[in-house]
């Protein structure tokens, strides 16, 4: 799965990549977000506390899809 960060006026700014895979154990993750370097660290610390919780989330419903 993959979105694109935009601005208010339309402008993409960033990109979020995001792959879940099965294994025999579990599950494997490939967790990805690109921001430029521009991006001011508010910014950054806002989608890094947004990110956590949604990628727990989806880590905690496949858990529940596999009790």
């Amino acid at each position: 799965m993959s979105s694109n960060l935009f601005l208010e006026d339309g402008t993409a700014v960033g990109r979020a990549l995001i792959q879940f895979g099965d294994t025999a154990d579990g599950f494997i993750a490939h967790l990805t977000v690109y921001f430029p370097t521009s991006c001011p660290q508010d910014v950054l610390d806002h989608h890094r506390r947004h990110y956590a919780v949604e990628f727990r989330n989806w880590i905690i419903a496949a858990a529940e899809a596999q009790a």
